[in-house]
């Protein structure tokens, strides 16, 4: 979720934010946008948030069920980054005697992965960017005259009557 580890993702701003709410469904799209989410993207985004948390619900309490809590998995990730290769043989160290065991990399890597994942060190893989602009037109007295001028021009033809194409001339003083 959160990249730097510092400021919670804006996932946890808007799972904090709603659960304030008391889960108020009327208050879910002003909880996204106090969270960081566009409003083009919040309805999408919360959707995904809010079924993926209760999938994690459902899966805390299949794991509660089978006894498997937070300290259970911390252990289990401990033994995986120290995890022995199966395929490789062993050397006796000369100064021990002991024998070591050559490291599975692959395990002990997507261990370390699931470790950072849970304290949640990773980047976003992706940034959702507003690109929503302000612009400002500015009519020039000029513009607005032939603005007015096509309206009546436009009425005209309405009506099926003659329309002056003639360009007026510019009263310079």
């Amino acid at each position: 979720m959160a990249g730097n580890g510092k400021e919670p993702s804006r996932d946890v701003k808007f799972i904090q934010l709603w659960s304030d709410a008391n889960f108020d469904p009327a208050a879910k799209s002003i909880c996204a946008s106090r969270a960081g989410f566009s409003p083009k993207v919040a309805g999408r985004t919360t959707g995904r948030i809010v079924s993926s948390l209760i999938q994690n619900q459902k899966m805390q309490k299949e794991l509660k069920k089978a006894g498997v809590d937070m300290k259970v998995l911390a252990k289990k990730i401990v033994a995986l980054l120290d995890a022995r290769s199966p395929l490789g043989k062993p050397t006796k160290d000369p100064v021990t005697g002991e024998l070591t065991y050559p490291p599975d990399n692959f395990v002990q890597l997507k261990a370390t992965e699931l470790g950072l994942k849970l304290h949640d060190a990773f980047a976003p893989t992706r940034i959702d960017v507003d690109k929503t602009e302000t612009k400002q037109i500015i009519f020039s007295a000029e513009v607005l005259h032939r603005l007015e001028r096509f309206d009546s021009q436009r009425e005209a033809m309405a009506k099926a009557e003659a329309i002056d194409v003639t360009p007026e001339p510019n009263n310079q003083e």
